[in-house]
């Protein structure tokens, strides 16, 4: 009787997966160059994650799982703490890992827009973050069309940020382009209060 996978085993192996693939690409990744690179039989690989679909849907959700530590539990924030989160999610891409584990994030979902069975995961990632700011707007009074359309263009402009750095590389550019968003994203609300101002 064979054994079940060991969870723990999988994620060990995913952390593995992602480090090797930090100097690669999704395009020429195969379970021998991989089997090889990490020095464990391909069989490994198959026992733990069936085939390339599998490890490759695998290998997305491990990136987008990055961001899970910064993510805000169930309470309202309010505006200052939105912003704080904002920045600590955007720091984190800023490091060398964050920035080659969003380079292959954007590969996934370009190859996504010409695959004739599309993962969809990525669309479905970056769809879930329009709608959790849209509905914070939403919260803070916006009808809900404009919240939507706010919503979805704020993050809109984080993923170009984003694309500026993967390609550019120039942590000081993007930094001081995420903070002028920011600001306009401020400055839309009642900033009459100056203690409110201060923490931003």
């Amino acid at each position: 009787m064979a054994r079940p996978p060991r969870p723990e085993r999988k994620t060990e192996l995913l952390e593995q997966i992602l480090d090797f693939l930090l100097d690669r690409t999704l395009a020429d990744l195969t379970f021998r160059s991989l089997a090889d690179g990490l020095g464990i039989s391909s069989y490994v690989l198959v026992y733990h994650f069936g085939n390339r679909e599998h490890l490759v849907a695998e290998i997305i959700r491990g990136i987008e799982a990055r961001f899970d530590l910064h993510h805000p539990g169930g309470d309202r924030l309010s505006l200052p703490e939105l912003v704080l989160w904002a920045r600590a999610v955007f720091a984190s891409t800023l490091e060398d890992r964050g920035r080659h584990l969003q380079r292959l994030e954007f590969e996934a979902a370009v190859q996504d827009a010409v695959a004739d069975h599309p993962r969809g995961s990525t669309a479905v990632g970056y769809l879930g973050w329009c709608d959790f700011l849209s509905t914070w707007l939403e919260q803070e009074g916006l009808p809900r069309e404009e919240a939507a359309v706010r919503g979805r263009a704020f993050v809109a402009a984080v993923v170009g940020i984003l694309y500026d750095y993967v390609i550019c590389g120039d942590r000081r550019a993007v930094t001081a382009s995420f903070e002028v968003l920011i600001e306009g994203f401020v400055r839309q609300f009642d900033l009459a209060q100056p203690s409110l101002e201060g923490r931003l």
